[in-house]
């Protein structure tokens, strides 16, 4: 039955086209001679009505809608006095622009169709989670990231940024003063740099796994036992120095309970968890000497690597200024310029324990009673994120908490990561020059709706678009998009 009406939508639109031409024809004659009767009779003009209403009926979309009220306003007017013309486009003009108005409030216009019609995403479906990927020079800090960051800051909505060079997030952060923002600038290379406890929040396991998926940026664990019980002796050691120093619980702590046998016996001596408890008194002393030395000793290994950089071991350090449940209940704007190029593997490792903070931190979010949306920004955003980031991406819609995830091309990530990318980035932004399996797997993502193979060569400031509005795919669509000069802002 489906295939049978596919006809009914494109003829619909025609039959639309030919009689909004005829209509505008007999206003413009009526116009010029005020006594020819007008093109489109009372009988012939319902007798369309009519038709155009059953083929709504049969192929409905809310375009479609939009368009047969505003052929009905137009067939109104051929049939008054001209002197309602003028009046009838002052009102349109006035409409236009009072909805314009409204976009700031309720979305954020991503880019134009014909450089004037706003293509927008609402707050509602920006829950789905918007994909960014565009290579080096494509536009994806001045044209997608930074307008989309200066929109939420200026109509008042709070944003997370975690990005690998600075500029973007120096960006941001002038225009998050200029409005006023509470802000937390996190750059370790600035003295002034708030510093942050990766053990703050109630749960010690969720603590230790951040740490630990910290460590694999800087290094691997190696062999698969000594990968699993370093994870292991890690998550015990967190255990029970949070349960022991509670709030004072930090980093350091950790490494001076796994380096100094007097401060792990103190520790474990205000212990009461029993597998605490039975791990260090029983497992541990099963081991042969050298294998437990060796396994502590190369965690002990990771962990210094991890505070090696003087920069990274400060802001990790007491006293500690913020932490994410405070951030996301007092609606905090959070900017992290992490430079790559000057903090080498440590930037890395400190934006995952920032991005694993704040994905325990959303899981912690009430559900009860109104919950205001929060917005995070990752660029390079595989340099941080967690191998679980599918999960998060498939829960954090139910907390109010969308992402950005931008990037420059597939090959930068994991199969794991990939599939998760395209499965819950459901909002899509493709610019020009990206690679040639990069747009075969659009294509078929993109499925059933065609995209142009020009795609590839769209010149910076135009992107392909694919969008999910209330609930329902649309056709993909080549947009302009905004110009936001980095340094101007």
């Amino acid at each position: 039955m489906r295939l049978q009406i596919r006809w009914i939508g494109p003829a619909w639109w025609i039959a639309l086209g030919f009689w909004t031409a005829v209509a505008l024809m007999s206003m413009f004659f009526h116009w010029i001679h005020p006594s020819s009767p007008p093109f489109v009779s009372a009988r012939l003009g319902v007798w369309w009505l009519a038709i155009l209403g059953v083929g709504l009926v049969v192929s409905y979309t809310v375009t479609k809608l939009k368009a047969l009220v505003a052929f009905v306003g137009l067939l109104l007017v051929t049939r008054v006095s001209w002197l309602l013309i003028p009046v009838a486009l002052v009102f349109g003009v006035g409409v236009i622009l009072f909805w314009q108005k409204n976009i700031s409030d309720h979305a954020v216009v991503i880019g134009r169709r014909w450089k004037w019609w706003p293509v927008t995403l609402s707050t509602a479906d920006r829950y789905l989670h918007l994909h960014v990927i565009g290579p080096t020079g494509a536009g994806k800090s001045s044209s997608v990231l930074l307008p989309l960051i200066a929109q939420d800051l200026k109509a008042g909505r709070p944003v997370a940024l975690l990005e690998p060079k600075g500029d973007l997030s120096q960006a941001a952060y002038n225009i998050a003063v200029a409005y006023h923002h509470h802000l937390i600038h996190f750059n370790p290379e600035d003295p002034r740099c708030p510093h942050y406890n990766p053990l703050a929040g109630p749960s010690p396991a969720s603590a230790a796994e951040g740490i630990s998926w910290a460590l694999n940026q800087i290094a691997e664990s190696g062999h698969p036992f000594y990968a699993v019980s370093s994870r292991v002796l890690l998550m015990y050691a967190v255990i029970a120095v949070k349960e022991a120093l509670g709030d004072r619980a930090d980093l350091d702590a950790v490494l001076r309970f796994l380096r100094r046998d007097t401060e792990q016996q103190a520790v474990l001596k205000a212990v009461k968890d029993p597998r605490v408890v039975q791990y260090f008194g029983e497992q541990m002393n099963r081991l042969n000497p050298r294998v437990a030395l060796e396994q502590r000793q190369g965690l002990l290994n990771r962990l210094e690597l991890l505070l090696l950089h003087p920069d990274v071991r400060r802001v990790l350090s007491p006293p500690f200024d913020f932490d994410w449940d405070q951030v996301l209940a007092e609606k905090i704007t959070v900017l992290c310029p992490l430079s790559l190029a000057r903090l080498g593997a440590s930037a890395r490792m400190l934006g995952t324990l920032l991005w694993h903070g704040l994905a325990m931190a959303t899981y912690r979010r009430p559900l009860t009673g109104h919950l205001p949306p929060y917005f995070l920004f990752l660029d390079e955003f595989h340099e941080f994120v967690t191998p679980d980031l599918g999960e998060f991406l498939a829960l954090a819609r139910g907390y109010h908490l969308g992402l950005t995830l931008a990037h420059q091309d597939f090959g930068q990530l994991t199969p794991e990561l990939k599939e998760a990318l395209l499965a819950n980035g459901r909002q899509k932004i493709v610019l020009g020059g990206i690679a040639p399996e990069d747009f075969n797997t659009f294509k078929a993502s993109a499925s059933p709706f065609p995209i142009d193979s020009k795609l590839r060569f769209f010149p910076p400031g135009q992107a392909w678009v694919q969008l999910i509005t209330q609930g329902k795919p649309r056709r993909p669509q080549r947009v302009q998009l905004p110009y936001h000069p980095l340094g101007d802002s």
